[in-house]
This record gives C-alpha cells, sequence and structure tokens, in this order.
C-alpha cells in the first residue's frame, strides 16, 4: 500500500473517507479510502500521487527514487505544469511553472456511496487575482479539472498541462487515436508518423492533431484517457540513455506520460473570464 511505501502516518480524518497524513519532513498529504477507489494528493502542488481504481490496479507510475521533501518535483503521478508548460512564455517563471512544488490549500472534500471529490486551491503572488483550482473526483474513473479564473482586471495569459505518468511496458506499448503530425521537441520539427506510433530513443512530442480519446494498451491492460480544454496532447518518455542521467528516474520502461496540454498557443482570458482544463482515466 501506498502509504507504507511512503512511510505516511495518519494525522486527522477529514470525514469518512479522507484522511490527513504526513511524512517524517512534515509534508502533508490527503489519503482516499473509499469502496470504489483509493488515492494519495499531495498538499504541495495539489499533486495526485496514487490512484486505484476497485477492483483495479494502480495507474499512476511513481519513481521509486522520487524525493518527497518540501519544494521538490514529484517524479511521478500527475504533476500540475502551471502557468507554463515547459519554457514556454513568461522565462521569469520556472520550467513548468511553480503550481507543482507550491502548497496548494484544501477547499472542500464530499463523500458520497459512489465517490468521493477532492478540491484544493492556490492564489499565488506571482499571479495577483488569478484563482487556480484542481478538483479531483475517484470512483470507477478519474475526473481531474484544473480551472483558472481571472480575478483581476487585466488579461491572464497561460499555458499548462496535467504532466500524467501511466504505468506500462514500453516494449508492448501502443497509443491510439494520437493523429499522425506532431512536433519533436528534441529536432524541433515537424514530422508526420504514417505508420502508427512507436517510441523513440528519447520521445518527447507534442501531437498537434490528436483525438479527445486516446487508448494507452500493452496488450495486457488498457485505460482510456480522455481530454478537454487542451489543444495538444503531449507525449514523453526519457529513454535509458537520459533517465540513467536523472536522479529520480527509477525505471523508464514501466512509464509513459500522456499529457492533456495547452502548448501551441496560449490561453488568453479576459477579466472574469475561466478556463478548465480536463483529463478523465478510464
Amino acid at each position: 500500500m501506498i502509504l507504507e511505501k511512503l512511510k505516511l502516518k495518519v494525522v486527522k480524518q477529514i470525514n469518512n473517507a479522507v484522511f490527513e497524513v504526513s511524512n517524517a519532513e512534515g509534508m502533508v498529504f490527503y489519503w482516499i479510502d473509499h469502496p470504489k477507489a483509493k488515492a494519495l494528493i499531495a498538499k504541495q502542488g495539489a499533486h495526485l500521487v496514487s490512484y486505484r481504481p476497485n477492483p483495479g490496479k494502480e495507474t499512476l507510475w511513481l519513481s521509486d527514487d522520487s524525493q518527497f521533501t518540501r519544494g521538490k518535483a514529484i517524479r511521478g503521478g500527475v504533476p500540475i505544469c502551471w502557468p507554463r508548460f515547459g519554457n514556454l512564455g513568461d522565462e521569469s517563471l520556472p520550467k513548468h511553472g511553480f503550481a507543482r512544488t507550491s502548497l496548494w490549500s484544501l477547499d472542500e472534500t464530499i463523500t458520497r456511496e459512489d465517490s468521493c471529490s477532492v478540491r484544493l486551491s492556490l492564489n499565488h503572488s506571482s499571479v495577483p487575482g488569478i484563482a487556480l483550482t484542481c478538483s479531483f473526483t475517484f470512483s470507477n474513473q478519474l475526473h481531474i479539472e484544473l480551472e483558472t479564473k481571472n480575478n483581476s482586471q487585466h488579461e491572464f495569459e497561460f499555458t499548462g498541462a496535467l504532466h500524467s505518468y501511466f504505468i506500462t511496458d514500453v516494449k508492448k506499448l501502443h497509443i491510439g487515436s494520437l493523429g499522425t503530425q506532431y512536433f519533436d521537441a528534441l529536432s524541433q520539427k515537424v514530422y508526420v508518423e504514417s505508420e502508427g506510433f512507436k517510441l523513440s530513443k528519447e520521445t518527447d512530442r507534442i501531437y498537434l492533431q490528436s483525438a479527445a480519446n486516446n487508448v494507452i494498451s500493452n496488450g495486457e491492460h488498457s485505460l482510456n484517457i480522455h481530454h478537454s480544454g487542451n489543444d495538444s496532447v503531449v507525449v514523453w518518455n526519457p529513454g535509458e540513455e537520459l533517465a540513467n542521467k536523472m536522479d529520480d528516474v527509477s525505471d523508464y520502461s514501466q512509464f509513459i506520460c500522456v499529457e492533456t496540454a495547452i502548448t501551441q498557443s496560449p490561453v488568453c482570458l479576459a477579466p472574469k473570464q475561466s478556463h478548465c482544463l480536463q483529463q478523465i482515466i478510464s
């Protein structure tokens, strides 16, 4: 169980299915223990670390070498990249933005017979007047909704992604409905994938014409990923050579990132407007 793996201890019970837990360093997490699903969310980054539907197996990959320390991004699960994806946009912001390493606030938990919902929010001094909320609904499906609301008097632009890491076997991996055209972030060129999906030694691609639903399969198990509010789908795996240079990737062959992303052009929100980036996993 993930609690034992990360050596987490229960601090208090929030409702009949949600518990506050923490590690030895004082990092706070929210453990969801519901008949339909079990999950773990880190308060830092509103980062979904684990999701296991019942019946079902763990869906999200988590590196054995991930460092659960304050201010350090967690390797695996579902990092929230916001208000910047990669190195796009405002160069004063860190790569992938600050949402994934900031402390969020727990706003609401709702437990029903067939599901459990948790909502967290972030109001960051770097973007005054901008409210960010992330809502999770756990059942035999996982719904993630990242909402950006502009409460300021000025336009606000952002890019971002739900940077999900899924358990798979890369040797047997297939991803359907990505479309044929992708931008390769390594070569900085656009390619047409005429023979179907294949991983490279290092894969960092932005699919420009993906369908709203992708199916990840490895011959034994499949997942359906639904995207909305995005303009692209990012597929990433570091491959063996790069993974060996990274101090927090335990095994590149056990995961694939399929990301609901905003990369082609920033979302521009007028005052009082909002935007929702959503991923549904089933």
